[in-house]
């Protein structure tokens, strides 16, 4: 049975007490949005899992303080080197700490300033420093209200970073050993979580080093921001000819205008021009063939 799934309640060794970690959204932020690069990707499947092959989970220090958002850009790298690189990079506590201590102003032995950090200046962060020697080559936004969207995301880039709140019975059942079903009680506070899979019950995300399903009428109800970024450990050279790869170019050409930096993403190189003669059959195999590169390719890339 998959980790976290509801009829499977475990006992665990660790009680959590809740310390919030997400501050809540700067609307007025400028940002990108993905909708468009979505609309691109291929439709997503019924199921997705990008978490089975990660052996173990850290707890990146979010038992004591509110650094949930860089625990789950921790989580993210570990789930996308796993099934984009083929192996495993975990980054360390103390590259974990020294990005929270970067991004929200925490100095370790004054726990006044352990306040949390906006999940949208953690993945900027990410994308101009890097965080463990592992850096964003870009992200945006991904509308929380849209679900083919939310699976869209999670499907093409592997993980998808959520801001939401914890209630009291979210917690109690973590700590029971259960999943998210229920989403009653008070409010406890903003958190983050790395969404690394989903079926037609809910989506499947990693907290407190473990993986928890949440279902869907939760998440509906408790996630309020939703950011996607996309990586290097994920998308490789040979990905950028798969037909994302336009779409990726266009989205860093705003993410230039956005920033002032540089495009990111390679001008993939253009179609062929079929030479004087050339009859539609010769025309449809060499389409055919670009289409069997970018399947295998991404076959490969994701070792199906």
């Amino acid at each position: 049975m998959a980790p976290g799934a509801l009829s499977c309640p475990l006992e665990r060794s660790l009680s959590i007490t809740f310390r919030g970690g997400r501050l809540a959204p700067v609307p007025s932020k400028p940002r990108l949005n993905l909708a468009g690069l979505l609309a691109a990707a291929p439709t997503p499947p019924e199921s997705v899992d990008w978490y089975s092959r990660v052996t173990a989970w850290p707890m990146f220090m979010n038992n004591e303080l509110g650094c949930c958002t860089e625990a789950m850009v921790g989580h993210a790298i570990q789930n996308t080197s796993t099934y984009g690189d083929g192996a495993t990079a975990t980054i360390t506590d103390d590259e974990m700490l020294a990005a929270y201590e970067r991004v929200s102003g925490y100095r370790p032995g004054h726990p006044e300033t352990d306040n949390g950090a906006v999940l949208q200046d953690v993945f900027n962060d990410w994308r101009k420093d890097g965080v463990g020697g592992h850096r964003a080559l870009a992200f945006g936004e991904v509308k929380v209200t849209n679900r083919d969207q939310i699976k869209t995301a999670i499907n093409t880039f592997g993980a998808l970073g959520l801001g939401l709140t914890v209630t009291q019975q979210m917690m109690d059942d973590f700590n029971a050993g259960r999943g998210w079903s229920r989403a009653g009680g008070r409010q406890l506070g903003g958190h983050a979580v790395v969404a690394v899979g989903y079926t037609p019950d809910g989506v499947y995300v990693v907290t407190w080093g473990e993986v928890v399903l949440m279902t869907w009428q939760v998440f509906n109800r408790v996630v309020e921001e939703a950011w996607a970024a996309i990586l290097n450990e994920w998308i490789n050279d040979s990905s950028l000819a798969d037909p994302l790869g336009a779409s990726l170019y266009e989205l860093g050409e705003e993410l230039a205008g956005l920033t002032g930096g540089a495009n990111p993403f390679p001008l993939p190189e253009p179609t062929p021009t079929p030479a004087p003669g050339d009859g539609p059959l010769v025309e449809l195999a060499g389409l055919l063939r670009q289409c069997w590169a970018s399947v295998e390719a991404w076959l490969n890339k994701h070792g199906l």
